[in-house]
C-alpha cells in the first residue's frame, strides 16, 4: 500500500508541477523575459517546488534527514541523471557566456552547503544567509534581463488570469501529492529498516527530480536547449538557497556526518564536473551523457 501511495504521490507531484511550470512560463513569456532567464529562474523555481514542499512538510514533522538528503540527492540527480539522459537523447550546444553568472552562483551555493554539512552548522542563522543569497540571485538574474535578449523564435503570450488559476490548482495538487509522497517514503524506509537519509538521497530525490527530467526532455525536443542547462543550474541553486534556507528557518537539522558525507562529496564532484564541461566544451555530446549517467548509477550503487 505504501508503494502505491508513493507512486500516486509522485504522479500528483508531476502533474501539479506541470501546471505550475507551464503557466509560470506563459506568464514569463507574456512579460517578454528571455529564455535563459526563464530557465534559470521561473522554470527552475517551478521544478524545485516538489523539493520545497516535500522539505517544508518533512521539517515540520522533525524529519530533517529527509530534507537534507532530498536536497543533496536531487542536486546530484539533476546533473548526473537528468542532464545525462538529456544529452544521450540529443547533444546540446553550449553558450557559456549566458550561463557564466548562473554557474558562479551554483559553485557558491554548493560550497555553502558542503561547508554547512562538514561543520554541522544547519541552523536558522545559515538559513537566513541562504535566503538572503537567494534574493540576490533572483534580483541579479532579472536585472540582467534585456528586451533584446528575448528569443524571437519563442512566441510571446498574452497574459491571462486563467494562468493564475492553474497555478493555484497546481499548488493544491502538488501539496497533496507531497503529503502522500513524504508519508509513504517514511513508511518504506521503516519497513525495510533503511536509514531515512539513504531513502531521501535516492528514492525521494529521484521522485522530486522527475519534473526537471520531464521538463528538460520536452524542452530539448522543442529545440530549446537554453531552458535545459538553465533549468538544471537554476534548480540546484534554488534547492540550496531557497529550499534549505526555508527549512532551516523552521527548524534546525541534525544528521550524522557519516550518513551524508559521501553523498555530499558526490554533490560537489557533480557540480564541478558540470562547470568543467560547460567551460571546456561548446557542445555536450553523447559520450558526456553516458559519463554522467554512469556516475549516477555508481552513486546509487554506493549509497544503497
Amino acid at each position: 500500500m505504501d508503494f502505491l501511495l508513493f507512486i500516486l504521490g509522485s504522479v500528483l507531484i508531476f502533474y501539479g508541477s506541470s501546471l505550475l511550470i507551464d503557466n509560470s512560463t506563459l506568464i514569463a513569456r507574456s512579460l517578454n523575459i528571455s529564455p535563459i532567464v526563464i530557465g534559470l529562474t521561473v522554470i527552475a523555481f517551478g521544478t524545485s517546488l516538489p523539493e520545497l514542499v516535500v522539505s517544508i512538510i518533512a521539517i515540520s514533522r522533525g524529519e530533517g534527514a529527509i530534507v537534507l538528503g532530498n536536497i543533496v540527492g536531487s542536486n546530484i540527480a539533476n546533473i548526473l541523471l537528468v542532464l545525462g539522459v538529456i544529452v544521450i537523447i540529443k547533444p546540446l550546444d553550449i553558450n557559456f557566456s549566458s550561463l557564466k553568472q548562473g554557474s558562479i552562483y551554483l559553485l557558491i551555493a554548493t560550497c555553502c552547503l558542503l561547508i554547512m554539512i562538514l561543520t554541522q552548522e544547519l541552523s536558522y542563522i545559515p538559513g537566513f544567509i541562504l535566503l538572503f543569497l537567494f534574493c540576490i540571485y533572483m534580483i541579479s538574474q532579472f536585472k540582467n534581463t534585456k528586451d533584446n535578449d528575448f528569443d524571437s523564435s519563442i512566441s510571446k503570450e498574452d497574459f491571462k488570469f486563467l494562468y493564475i488559476l492553474y497555478i493555484i490548482l497546481g499548488s493544491i495538487v502538488l501539496g497533496y501529492g507531497s503529503h502522500l509522497f513524504i508519508n509513504s517514503s517514511i513508511q518504506i524506509a521503516s519497513f525495510f529498516n533503511v536509514p531515512k537519509i539513504v531513502i531521501s538521497v535516492s528514492l525521494v530525490a529521484f521522485g522530486t527530480s522527475v519534473p526537471e527530467l520531464v521538463t528538460s526532455i520536452v524542452a530539448v525536443r522543442k529545440g530549446e536547449p537554453d531552458f535545459v542547462i538553465g533549468n538544471i543550474i537554476g534548480s540546484n541553486i534554488i534547492n540550496i538557497f531557497l529550499v534549505l534556507g526555508s527549512s532551516l528557518i523552521i527548524s534546525d537539522i541534525y544528521v550524522t556526518l557519516l550518513g551524508i558525507f559521501y553523498p555530499s562529496i558526490f554533490m560537489i564532484i557533480s557540480a564541478l564536473l558540470l562547470l568543467l564541461l560547460l567551460l571546456l566544451n561548446n557542445r555536450m555530446n553523447r559520450t558526456h551523457g553516458f559519463l554522467l549517467f554512469i556516475l549516477y548509477l555508481t552513486f546509487i550503487y554506493l549509497t544503497l
